[in-house]
């Protein structure tokens, strides 16, 4: 069992390193777990008159928010059909339309897990040549203009 699970005393001190004096004095800590950070994409997010949306769907690492970022356009994206389907007097749970709906996210979601997948591993990946590249990407990406909105456009699902 890790020593920051079972020991108040270590994970505090520990936690009082790691945050300095900015969050005050830790004086008790709760119940501790944890949870590994795995990606998840559901085999089918549409079947029938069911959807799932959201994390039911895709869970990822929770870089930079983007887990989020793609909920929204996931209920966006649903919302804007079914709103469709109400103007025209047709079933909002008809199943051709939540399988339009799967294959209208699909794209997105892989280009996010992908975008999200591939910056964990640059920061976790033990290699010194990655850590380099890494490294300089980071440099590249703080001084070179007008790369933080493309990134940024990019992360979330615009187009640059």
């Amino acid at each position: 069992e890790d020593k920051y699970l079972e020991d108040d005393a270590h994970f505090l001190a520990t936690l009082q390193q790691a945050f300095g004096e900015r969050a005050g004095k830790f004086v008790a800590a709760g119940r501790r777990g944890a949870y590994p950070l795995t990606r998840v994409l559901a085999d089918k997010q549409a079947d029938g008159r069911c959807v799932i949306i959201g994390n039911a769907a895709h869970t990822l690492h929770p870089v930079a928010g983007q887990g989020f970022n793609l909920c929204m356009r996931d209920a966006h994206v649903l919302a804007q059909m079914m709103s469709a389907q109400v103007l025209k007097g047709a079933d909002i749970g008809d199943p051709t339309l939540l399988k339009r709906y799967e294959k209208a996210r699909l794209s997105d979601q892989k280009r996010v897990i992908r975008f999200c997948d591939a910056v964990v591993h640059g920061f976790t990946h033990p290699n010194p040549a990655v850590k380099l590249a890494r490294n300089v990407a980071l440099i590249a990406f703080d001084k070179l203009p007008n790369i933080k909105p493309l990134v940024a456009n990019y992360a979330m699902g615009l187009k640059s």
